[in-house]
């Protein structure tokens, strides 16, 4: 749709190919090995290429698109105006299903694989296969049922897994990434350098497992009575630092490797389609909220200054997510007291004071609130808390119409592969069998207004 495909440049290092000169006479020793011009790409050099496609997963396009559907950003003109409208249908993610497996999906990571398998390092295999499962699991967020167990197999219209099936094998693939990193060999090297956001350290890329596996648990709450129950196994483990959150790392230049924010709204980009939600703004201010200023400039309609940089390291998995994630499965498990405790810690966090509700349903909607505000910006957070929760109570911006719940598969997808409908029917309808829509808004808030 806009401009994330510029920023894919960093995954050009997984996709790296190159003619070979045929002849003798150009063969053998370092003639065969031209580092400039690498003929089979590196298991590193791979690693960066997913790791710069999943940043795009929960930083550009979708994670916009979703913002306005949980009411945190608004479209104002062009296509975003109709997006606001929930005008979509399979052009809507521009390619990004296609994104799940190509381009620093699954078939670089089947490569990837293999390479560190040979090498008998398990810092490499580890820290991919849970790259594996945050791509994967975003993408049965986004979409739903998805082509997993038959992806890469060459089977003409390969099965569409069932979502909860998919969300299982996430769960799997991100357990034994965690297991891997405990390995402690002399070839358990990583991808070192080559990780822009924790340089290959197993204890903060296991800690960040933990809080997506906790995160995905939460995910299937609708239908599995147990989520919150597992969810509260992982958190423990999960982030317990900011300084360790898992973060894109941007660059002020060049224009490729800049935040995707500043890409949408900066010089070279399409600033003035989409602004600030007044239904979000409305709520800091009614709280006095610390965090207004620091989310937006409202006069510029936007972005504040600092998130709007080119460089701002844009936060996907935190631990104050962790936190919330923790008070309110405390909570939904009969625990109150943990939840407390929980929820304190994440307010000192975040700066905030003054007593909160002592427990009851005024606990639950005060824990789901704060998780709505400090779902901003975090990938597709606040969409999928809404989906779960339908908190807020959003009132949709058509009154005719419901909020998405799950966006169409991509055009291509369909009609390459029989086994997708078209547009609004079967698997491929408004929302997903594990989505059913919500009666009551979660928090005693009354009617469920958008689903």
């Amino acid at each position: 749709m806009i401009n994330s495909s510029k920023f894919r440049l960093l995954a050009a290092l997984a996709l790296i190919s190159a003619a070979g000169c045929k002849g003798d006479f150009l063969t053998g020793g370092d003639l065969s090995n031209d580092p400039n011009r690498p003929g089979v790409a590196s298991a590193q050099q791979l690693f960066t290429g997913v790791q710069s496609n999943l940043w795009a997963l929960w930083g550009s396009d979708l994670a916009r698109v979703t913002g306005m559907w949980a009411q945190q950003f608004q479209g104002i003109i062009s296509q975003y105006a109709t997006l606001e409208q929930y005008a979509h249908d399979e052009t809507t993610t521009g390619g990004f299903q296609q994104g799940l497996y190509s381009g620093g999906g699954l078939i670089d990571l089947s490569n990837l694989d293999p390479l560190a398998v040979k090498a008998n390092d398990k810092h490499m295999l580890g820290t991919s296969q849970i790259l594996e499962g945050a791509i994967m699991g975003t993408g049965a967020d986004l979409f739903g049922d998805l082509v997993y167990s038959q992806a890469l197999t060459g089977k003409p219209n390969p099965v569409l897994d069932k979502q909860a099936a998919v969300y299982d094998s996430v769960q799997k693939i991100l357990s034994a990434g965690i297991t891997n990193l405990q390995s402690n060999t002399a070839t358990d090297i990583g991808p070192g350098a080559y990780d822009l956001n924790y340089g290959g350290d197993p204890a903060a890329w296991t800690r960040a497992a933990h809080t997506l596996k906790a995160r995905f648990y939460m995910h299937t709450a609708k239908t599995n009575a147990n989520a919150y129950s597992l969810a509260l196994q992982e958190v423990p483990l999960g982030l317990n630092d900011p300084a360790i959150d898992y973060k894109g790392v941007f660059q002020a230049v060049p224009q490729a490797e800049t935040n995707f924010y500043f890409q949408f709204n900066g010089p070279a980009g399409r600033g003035g389609y989409m602004g600030d939600n007044p239904f979000l703004i409305n709520l800091l201010v009614s709280r006095n909220d610390p965090r207004l200023n620091d989310y937006f400039d409202t006069a510029a309609n936007y972005l504040s200054s600092t998130r709007n940089a080119p460089n701002y390291q844009q936060t996907f998995v935190s631990t104050t997510e962790n936190l919330l994630i923790w008070a309110e499965a405390a909570f939904r498990t009969g625990d109150p007291a943990t939840a407390i405790v929980k929820f304190q810690q994440y307010r000192a966090l975040v700066g905030l004071s003054g007593n909160i509700p002592p427990a009851g349903p005024a606990l639950l909607t005060e824990i789901l609130t704060e998780e709505y505000i400090n779902d901003f910006q975090l990938g597709e957070e606040a969409w999928n808390l809404y989906k779960r929760t339908c908190f807020p109570n959003l009132v949709p911006t058509v009154s005719t119409l419901k909020i998405p719940r799950r966006f169409y598969y991509d055009t291509g997808e369909r009609q390459t592969n029989t086994n997708i409908p078209a547009a609004g029917s079967g698997i491929n309808a408004a929302f997903n069998q594990d989505d059913p829509a919500a009666v009551n808004s979660d928090g005693g808030n009354g009617v469920c207004a958008g689903q």
